[in-house]
């Protein structure tokens, strides 16, 4: 997997979604097998901060297009509140953000196509300040889960050291809701 970079405690939101997260994404899929895997493949994502668009266009598995503003029907869009992502910065509770697009291949993208639904991933930091991403996948809102761990547990999540059914089953990572689409979301993190 390709690493997940430290961003500065400083960074600001916009620098960090116009700048840093597409560069990070374009190394990403230059590090990986994504080209080979996704060729005459198209990923809509958007970052929603409170209101604010981000959008990002993954072409071929190797070219990362961004815009400033929303696009239509994205296949996932991540919706957080300025606090909650200035939290992140400043905590260095980024991989959640800056992994999404780290080892991407066929089963992710068809996992990215097929799965309709929202979830709630609910980070709790060592200080004990919580944030949360909603994520909702091809527009649905329905059905619906929630994911509470611990940021050290969602970093060792993005960075493939672990993986969602050893969280679930250690207790390290609570579900609640639909457990049927929440089983359904685990290729995205594998």
């Amino acid at each position: 997997m390709a690493s997940i970079p430290k961003i500065p405690s400083d960074t600001n939101v916009e620098m960090l979604l116009s700048e840093i997260m597409p560069k990070v994404a374009q190394e990403q899929l230059a590090q990986s097998n994504a080209a080979a895997e996704l060729s005459g493949t198209e990923i809509n994502m958007v970052i929603e901060i409170s209101g604010n668009a981000y959008s990002y266009t993954l072409k071929d598995g190797s070219q990362v297009i961004f815009e400033k503003g929303d696009t239509l029907n994205p296949k996932l869009r991540l919706k957080i509140s300025r606090e909650d992502m200035e939290k992140m910065i400043k905590t260095q509770n980024l991989d959640m953000i800056l992994g999404i697009q780290s080892d991407l291949n066929k089963i992710k993208y068809n996992t990215l196509n097929t799965l309709k639904g929202s979830f709630v991933a609910q980070i709790t930091d060592e200080d004990g300040s919580e944030f949360k991403i909603l994520a909702i996948l091809n527009g649905a809102m329905e059905p619906s889960s929630v994911f509470k761990m611990s940021a050290k547990d969602s970093s060792a999540l993005m960075r493939k050291e672990t993986n969602p059914v050893t969280l679930f089953m250690s207790g390290a990572m609570k579900i609640e809701g639909d457990m049927g689409f929440a089983m359904g979301t685990q290729p995205l993190f594998t």
